[in-house]
């Protein structure tokens, strides 16, 4: 929507290149997976409301994760009642093993709380060579976008919850991701 003209109807608009125009931009808007599964996703939310929100208010000490994520866009699809506020998002990682990675997507850092009966599985942070061994209602808060990160083998039984922001939150703040000065998208 940044360089589009402002006086024409967004479904008359074509792409240069004959690329469709991304119209779920206009708002904020649920994954696909939780619409998939929304009596799913609310089941989920409602078991895990009590401990998802202790952890956020426990970690609220992580300034460099909360200072900016505060001041977040507080709509959220659905008018869902988001138990990890200010956060916007979750991720149910069950039995993996994740390779390494940075999540460039993520605003700040996230919170990953390990459930489950298992031995091993360490959260590795690559650049600070450090391998933190975690077991069931650890959580480990860290700027995922800067540091690569994965887990290490176990046995067992291992989920993690990872709790995160999206990075793209901050452009639909600040302007609709450029549609708010179309005439048409209000």
């Amino acid at each position: 929507g940044t360089f589009v003209p402002k006086d024409i109807h967004p479904h008359k608009l074509k792409h240069k290149e004959g690329k469709r125009i991304n119209h779920s931009q206009f708002m904020t808007r649920e994954s696909n997976e939780m619409r998939d599964h929304l009596e799913t996703y609310h089941k989920i939310c409602d078991a895990l409301e009590p401990i998802l929100r202790w952890v956020v208010e426990k970690v609220r000490i992580s300034y460099y994760l909360f200072s900016e994520i505060e001041t977040e866009v507080d709509i959220y699809p659905l008018n869902d009642d988001n138990p990890i506020r200010p956060f916007s998002s979750f991720v149910i990682n069950l039995n993996v093993k994740t390779q390494a990675h940075r999540d460039h997507g993520d605003k700040n850092g996230c919170i990953v709380l390990v459930l489950g009966d298992h031995s091993g599985g360490g959260i590795c942070l690559h650049e600070a060579k450090v391998v933190i061994e975690t077991s069931h209602g650890d959580n480990v808060t860290f700027r995922s976008t800067d540091m690569t990160h994965y887990n290490l083998s176990y046995v067992g039984v291992r989920a993690s919850i990872v709790i995160h922001s999206d990075r793209t939150a901050a452009a639909y703040q600040k302007n609709g991701f450029g549609w708010d000065a179309n005439i048409y998208v209000k």
